[in-house]
């Protein structure tokens, strides 16, 4: 099946994370018994930008660039150094920052431009050395407790993925008046890479309700950040690009990638979190239908 997705364009080829959620469920983890939290994509989005850039040790000036880039990372040897170009506008000034810290972080690049056209370009090294600086955000600070008192801090604290899922499920069923199911037996075997499906079903009144189903037999973590990101797709299907099949279901495969701006991934990331687990890259794609009707899962209301 062929992946969409409204994720931002970027000149080279992303790198992509290998799938790490089609194992079992894991046993469920107590927030004690968890390694702090690191920074992670989505949070260059939700956090303000001094906040990330203080998290990062990032200093900032400006100054006149080349070939129409506006803002600038070049991260060396322990220092972030950001650069922006004289009269941009506060908001689109931060919208720059934000998009060098969301690749920054994703991926550890050395040197991040942003255009006029809002292009990203990166190199993976500032130096061609043969062992070149580890250039990976370090950090001391455990990122959940920035997000304290902020509209993005969890509602009930940190909680079990688990516990996340039911929350996100009672989401669906409840504020949106849908339906949460697990995939039944008979809709598998799945096509393939897909991880949920979303419908939605009209009353007789003409009020939507939606219909979503996730699969079961990946991880707990994987699970939850699907929930997360088809409540956020729910109420964002007007926007998304992707047709549905013919019974009116589209198709959220499971393959992660960073999220890299706002969007469906970054509301899925803060409603995740609002439940109370740190997403990790929560931008999946929407798989074009199957190409025979008889591959989908018997899904359709």
């Amino acid at each position: 099946m062929e992946a969409n997705s409204d994720r931002a364009v970027t000149r080279s080829a992303r790198v992509r994370e290998e799938q790490s959620g089609s194992s079992a469920p894991h046993r469920l983890t107590s927030v004690s018994e968890r390694a702090p939290s690191l920074l992670r994509s989505h949070d260059a989005w939700a956090l303000p930008v001094e906040v990330v850039g203080e998290t990062l040790g990032a200093t900032f000036s400006e100054r006149e660039l080349i070939d129409d880039h506006q803002a600038w990372l070049i991260a060396l040897r322990g220092r972030i150094v950001v650069v922006t170009v004289p009269g941009l506008s506060e908001e689109a000034k931060k919208d720059r920052i934000r998009r060098l810290f969301s690749e920054h972080i994703s991926h550890g690049w050395a040197v991040v431009t942003v255009d006029s056209e809002e292009w990203v370009t990166f190199a993976e090294t500032f130096l061609a050395e043969d062992d070149p600086p580890d250039t990976r955000p370090k950090q001391s600070e455990d990122v959940r407790d920035l997000y304290e008192g902020s509209a993005y801090a969890p509602l009930h604290g940190w909680r079990s993925d688990e516990e996340v899922i039911a929350a996100l499920r009672a989401l669906i069923t409840d504020a949106l008046a849908g339906t949460a199911e697990d995939m039944p037996e008979e809709a598998y075997p799945l096509p393939d890479g897909v991880g949920a499906s979303v419908a939605i079903d009209y009353d007789d009144q003409g009020e939507p309700h939606p219909l979503v189903w996730v699969r079961t037999d990946i991880s707990s973590g994987l699970r939850a950040d699907l929930w997360g990101y088809c409540v956020a797709l729910c109420v964002t299907l007007g926007r998304v690009d992707v047709e549905p099949d013919e019974n009116g279901i589209f198709y959220v495969g499971m393959e992660r990638s960073p999220v890299t701006g706002p969007g469906v991934a970054l509301l899925a990331a803060v409603t995740v979190q609002r439940m109370g687990r740190r997403p990790d890259d929560c931008d999946f794609p929407l798989l074009t239908p199957p190409a025979q009707t008889e591959e989908a899962p018997l899904l359709a209301a």
